[in-house]
């Protein structure tokens, strides 16, 4: 293939050939990738010709052939007899628009709804082999951020995906994790704000004129000399590029001036280029941050079935008795038998899960009464050294997990509560 590059540079390097109206600034012959090969020219039949040519002699050379089966000829303003004599030397089928390559589809307009069918296929596809009623909620959790989010993430550095491409993706992920249409608690990750996240990468390219390809012939063909934070796409400019101005204009506004934002994405960057991570932050909707949220949610809390159980418990999401009144069943405690099952009853104020509080908070040496806020604000006190904070983060998700464990062991196994087997 580089001696196809070599071949194609040198034949086309000629006043005889043609290049595509679009190609000629940087003088763009063709793109290959792998076995896939674009050729570009102006839609004369001598330009077209003399890229045959390469092809023929790069066969002889090296025995490799085009297959006709699987090649297409585009065209845009050619019509009438040049037409019909460039399809007869090609021998190839007349292709339109959009096509599939590398995955996703090409388009020269903006891409219907519909044609973003494949990242539902992709996603569905992965769901249907995972048996859900096998799979703990943390065990879907995980494959949803470790598998479908790595799905949508390809789409979402290419593509500014619609509202309703979306809601679709959030639909299959909500359904798959918590096996109906609706949530027992919403998942924080906002995909719109991920998805200007990625794109913002290429805005940063742009302004750094990367040594890409791609990078030279948006400079060359639209910017012209000018600066990405100063010009201002045409209506018949294509889509991405205007939805990256968009997000260049939401820069502006976060930051105040080109010069800020200028300094705000090198200050967001590092070796790998523009972090993903603190653009998501910058256009995330931040609104009022739950005090427990940084508590429950460490690295250090294995294993993650102990966050996720206390994330629920928190936000009252648990299948306690009180969330499950449709059922009519008896609806004190399960633990103590003597008041309603609610969260804070079951994990804070039930004398049987007090007997597990009190040997925790004895280890710890800690000897304030313990409530839903009491707890999460004893792993903030900043008297504690980092280690201390650290095992009370740990003990209170781990105690909580018990109790719930313990309460479910006792209503489906009948086995009996012992703060000894929990501590243990």
């Amino acid at each position: 293939m580089e001696y196809l590059s070599r071949l194609l540079k040198v034949r086309t390097n000629t006043l005889e050939f043609n290049y595509h109206p679009r190609c000629e600034a940087l003088k763009i012959t063709h793109l290959a990738f792998a076995d896939d090969l674009m050729l570009f020219s102006r839609g004369d039949l001598h330009s077209v010709k003399i890229l045959i040519d390469c092809l023929n002699d790069f066969k002889h050379a090296s025995g490799l052939d085009i297959n006709s089966f699987k090649s297409s000829l585009f065209t845009a303003g050619v019509f009438g007899e040049e037409l019909d004599r460039i399809l007869n030397l090609l021998n190839f089928p007349f292709g339109t628009l959009p096509v599939r390559y590398l995955g996703v589809h090409l388009a020269a307009q903006k891409l219907n709804v519909n044609y973003y069918a494949p990242i539902y296929v992709r996603i569905a596809s992965y769901i249907n082999k995972w048996t859900a009623n096998s799979l703990s909620y943390v065990g879907r959790l995980i494959l949803i951020k470790s598998v479908l989010q790595g799905v949508e993430c390809f789409w979402l550095q290419i593509f500014p995906l619609p509202n309703t491409v979306i809601d679709r993706i959030n639909r299959l992920c909500r359904v798959f994790l918590w096996g109906r249409k609706t949530s027992h608690i919403a998942l924080s990750k906002d995909v719109h704000s991920w998805n200007k996240a990625l794109l913002a990468k290429i805005l940063c390219n742009i302004h750094s004129k990367a040594d890409s390809l791609w990078v030279r012939w948006v400079h060359s063909f639209y910017l012209k000399n000018q600066s990405i934070w100063t010009w201002n796409p045409k209506k018949s400019n294509f889509c991405l590029l205007k939805r990256i101005c968009d997000i260049r204009n939401e820069l502006l506004s976060t930051f105040g001036s080109s010069e800020s934002a200028i300094s705000n994405l090198s200050h967001f960057s590092n070796s790998k280029g523009l972090s993903s991570s603190k653009m998501y932050d910058t256009f995330r909707d931040h609104g009022p941050k739950a005090f427990w949220q940084s508590a429950v949610w460490k690295n250090f809390i294995p294993p993650p079935k102990y966050s996720f159980c206390v994330w629920l418990a928190i936000n009252e999401r648990l299948a306690t008795i009180n969330n499950l009144k449709y059922l009519e069943v008896d609806p004190t405690c399960k633990l103590c038998g003597n008041f309603p099952e609610t969260a804070s009853h079951l994990f804070f104020d039930c004398i049987v899960s007090r007997i597990l509080w009190d040997r925790v908070k004895k280890w710890l040496k800690f000897s304030h009464s313990m409530s839903k806020t009491g707890a999460l604000k004893w792993t903030k006190k900043e008297h504690a050294n980092h280690a201390l904070k650290k095992a009370r983060v740990v003990a209170i998700c781990c105690t909580i997990y018990q109790i719930w464990k313990a309460r479910n062991c006792q209503v489906f196994e009948g086995s009996n509560f012992s703060d000894d087997v929990c501590v243990s």
